[in-house]
């Protein structure tokens, strides 16, 4: 079993060290706030047919590297949609909170629908691993275009090395919902380097990804006044999977 960024225990999820947080030592990294939401609103209201097609969070504290307890409330229960809420905890003071929208799956309408086309892309085998961009062993990611440190376009494709709760496997949806605060730098990151703290993640997907990795395309960035908006398209092996739109503002990275 892989290494986690989490372990269980009396109701809580304990950080284990690969959960340190980008901008401060002591919290925790906005991958795994964003991936755990995603999963506990899954594991205790996710029901077989529904896909969970938008997941929503505000990241309104930078959250302390402490154990977290996660409060779920089922908002709305009907035949082909669920809404789900979820606030995160952490020494007594709420860190996040979510919304997870789950649509039932059915046949699609007939018609067409004009769409942007989808990238055309080496596969993740052939491209050659690169070093970690947030300095730490987080996950394997391989860069087709583009570097945390470049000015242009960028496309990418990553996979986990760990488990987001010790001793789980991860299922589908948690592996993109940890992927999807990697939009916020892969977004509004310059040729100066990260220079913005993501303070929501919207992620919008038709269907659940399938294998190990994870396509990220830059897609755009708008900013002023020390305020950005971004948006990537996300992609699996078997083509294109939604999007995720971040808001962010500029920061700079405080010394240990």
């Amino acid at each position: 079993m892989k290494e986690a960024f989490f372990a269980a225990a009396d109701g809580a999820y304990r950080p284990l060290e690969q959960s340190r947080g980008y901008w401060k030592r002591d919290s925790l990294h906005g991958r795994c706030v964003v991936g755990l939401l995603g999963y506990e609103m899954e594991r205790l209201h996710g029901v077989p047919g529904f896909v969970p097609a938008r997941l929503s969070v505000d990241m309104h504290s930078l959250a302390p590297f402490a154990p977290v307890r996660i409060e779920t409330k089922l908002v709305r229960e009907g035949n082909r949609l669920r809404l789900v809420e979820a606030v995160m905890m952490a020494d007594g003071v709420e860190q996040a909170r979510a919304q997870l929208l789950l649509l039932r799956a059915g046949e699609a309408p007939p018609g067409r629908t004009w769409a942007p086309e989808p990238w055309q892309v080496p596969s993740p085998d052939s491209i050659t691993p690169y070093p970690d961009p947030a300095g730490v062993r987080m996950f394997d990611w391989r860069p087709i275009s583009g570097d945390l440190r470049t000015f242009g376009p960028r496309q990418v494709w990553s996979r986990e090395y760990h488990a987001l709760v010790e001793g789980v496997e991860l299922t589908p949806w948690a592996r993109i919902a940890l992927h999807a605060d990697f939009a916020s730098p892969w977004t509004h990151a310059g040729d100066a380097g990260i220079q913005y703290i993501n303070c929501d993640v919207v992620l919008h997907i038709h269907r659940l990804p399938v294998g190990e990795w994870i396509g990220m395309e830059a897609t755009g960035h708008e900013a002023s006044q020390a305020i950005a908006v971004g948006h990537s398209r996300v992609y699996d092996e078997e083509g294109p999977l939604g999007h995720v739109s971040i808001t962010a503002l500029a920061n700079r990275k405080r010394r240990p």
